[in-house]
């Protein structure tokens, strides 16, 4: 028995050697190998690894491009089936398919013949597929057919979807979109091939109006189905929802949108995908509005810069009566990231909007249309003026202040300088501080770099707001008095005849013809009549002045 303090022996343990971490890898990667050599395809894939290497690589020349092709289907040619499923080998498949001549590409296909449905479902061998829809166009008619009657299965397969949806958005032409898009329809489109003489679904409802009662319930079953598989991101699925939008009754379209209101924002970056979303904000109740608005919230910034999702919330503007709602958490959300948003083609459209409304100078005719045929189905309860008024007021403010804090910014880039004109001109409420801010940069050194006054962009702010209270056009008509003429004449007035005759020209003129500094810009440039004559030989603006002036 040991007292207390005395050390115990060591008890003799078993020397175990651990082996290095590169030791272990080498170990499992032997392993690996073992395993995969009893396979009867291991040397054969081996081989076509070692070629894929150099093959794969963008920096080759053509002829060995074409050397390396020969040898690569030397070593694959007729086996290809038998590889097909594997992880390295389907890269392989892959870059033949990119890399190799037409007749190597249809060797390829031909092999693959008869596997197109498994190969879509597999999570390697579906980029095989894709890869002979890309670079084998007149194999895609058989690819197609070995998807017939398969079409609903595939695209609520997780895998498979993806392959459908690049087909039908990439490189399917009209009549192989429509054959894709006929399988949401049901087994009533088989009219479609046998003789019936229908090429849309408009035409087979035209051509047969006592199926569309069935061809409905079937297409309502199908996008429920997709929804629920969670491949609602795809377009062609976007385009059969709005089909069936535009087709079903009223409960079908509250039915759906049911379906759809937590998961808009996946689907608003297609064409139609935006105007089922258009829809469903037109027909939504107060409550499902306001939760649209919150599944929006994280992506607002991303939404108003897509090329279709600006829409969804100019539909959004145009429906929701909750104009505080909308100030607070659509505009004030998208007012943190305003510079970049003016400066986007889309973005600043929704800023636009709510300033200059439906102005065919910043939104195309198709979409005027377009909003106005929204108009019928809209359930609101407001007039349509109000809601636009109420809404202007409560995000003026908030858009004049970005103008007084950013002008030197906003007002010298080509996009944001639109928009900061338009919130001169038709924000309302106290603009103080941001024409102090615009009479500041007016003022400032006239050796500056880019000065406002001569600015290609922040010059035609500065001219629309001389011109702004006496002009005859109500969209460059300011809503309320600017009195912007004689403030900026007082700032400008030991430079004037350094503006009139550079690049700063037609702000003068502005100022010349506008009847509250007519009489003063005469008297400040008559002593300087020589200097803008010479001036005017290649001065457009300095040629006019002369002309209004003397």
């Amino acid at each position: 028995m040991s007292t207390v303090g005395e050390k115990r022996p060591a008890e003799s343990q078993p020397q175990v050697n651990k082996k290095s971490k590169t030791e272990s890898r080498q170990e499992q990667k032997n392993i690996r190998n073992e395993r995969k050599s009893h396979d009867k395809n291991y040397e054969m894939i081996t081989q076509a690894k070692k070629v894929w290497e150099q093959l794969r690589r963008g920096d080759i020349e053509r002829e060995e491009q074409k050397a390396l092709m020969a040898k690569m289907m030397g070593i694959i040619g007729g086996k290809v089936q038998d590889v097909i499923f594997k992880h390295d080998a389907s890269r392989i498949i892959q870059t033949c398919l990119k890399k190799g001549n037409a007749e190597q590409r249809n060797q390829i296909v031909e092999e693959l013949r008869g596997h197109y449905l498994e190969l879509s479902k597999s999570m390697y061998g579906k980029f095989i597929v894709m890869k002979a829809i890309e670079y084998c166009h007149k194999q895609r008619d058989n690819i197609l057919a070995e998807f017939k009657n398969n079409v609903r299965k595939l695209i609520r397969h997780k895998e498979a979807s993806t392959v459908i949806e690049t087909f039908y958005s990439q490189f399917a032409n009209s009549a192989q979109k429509h054959e894709l898009l006929s399988e949401f329809y049901g087994p009533e489109m088989t009219l479609f091939n046998s003789g019936g003489g229908a090429k849309t679904l408009e035409e087979l409802l035209e051509k047969f109006p006592e199926k569309k009662d069935s061809i409905l319930r079937y297409m309502a079953e199908m996008l429920k189905g997709c929804m629920d598989k969670g491949t609602i991101v795809h377009s062609i699925v976007h385009k059969a929802i709005y089909q069936y939008m535009t087709l079903t009754d009223n409960k079908g379209r509250e039915d759906m949108l049911s379906l759809l209101k937590d998961s808009l924002q996946e689907m608003i970056h297609t064409r139609e995908g935006a105007k089922v979303a258009m829809i469903c904000l037109s027909i939504a109740s107060p409550k499902d509005r306001k939760n649209i608005i919150k599944a929006f919230k994280p992506y607002l910034t991303k939404i108003a810069c897509d090329d279709y999702g600006y829409l969804v919330l100019l539909r959004l503007l145009d429906v929701t009566d909750d104009t505080v709602l909308v100030a607070k958490a659509v505009i004030g959300e998208l007012s943190k990231h305003a510079k970049e948003l003016f400066a986007n083609k889309f973005g600043r459209r929704v800023f636009l909007y709510i300033l200059a409304g439906r102005n065919t100078k910043y939104l195309s005719p198709e979409t005027v249309k377009m909003l106005k045929e929204g108009d019928s189905i809209r359930v609101s309860k407001k007039d349509p003026e109000v809601r636009a008024q109420e809404l202007l007021k409560a995000t003026s403010p908030q858009l004049i202040k970005m103008v007084a804090d950013d002008a030197a910014i906003l007002m010298r880039e080509k996009l944001s300088s639109q928009v900061v004109q338009e919130i001169m001109l038709h924000a309302v409420g106290d603009k103080t501080e941001a024409i102090n801010a615009i009479l500041a940069l007016a003022g400032e050194n006239i050796e500056k770099e880019n000065h406002i006054i001569e600015d290609r962009f922040a010059n035609r702010i500065v001219k629309a707001m001389i011109k702004a209270d006496n002009a005859m056009d109500e969209n460059d008509k300011a809503v309320e008095p600017l009195e912007f003429a004689s403030k900026l004449l007082e700032v400008i007035k030991p430079n004037l005849s350094h503006f009139a005759t550079n690049f700063g020209s037609f702000v003068v003129l502005a100022l010349a013809e506008e009847p509250s500094t007519k009489k003063e810009v005469k008297k400040e440039l008559k002593a300087h009549k020589k200097e803008i004559t010479e001036a005017a030989k290649s001065n457009q603006g300095s040629k006019l002045i002369l002309e209004t002036v003397f």
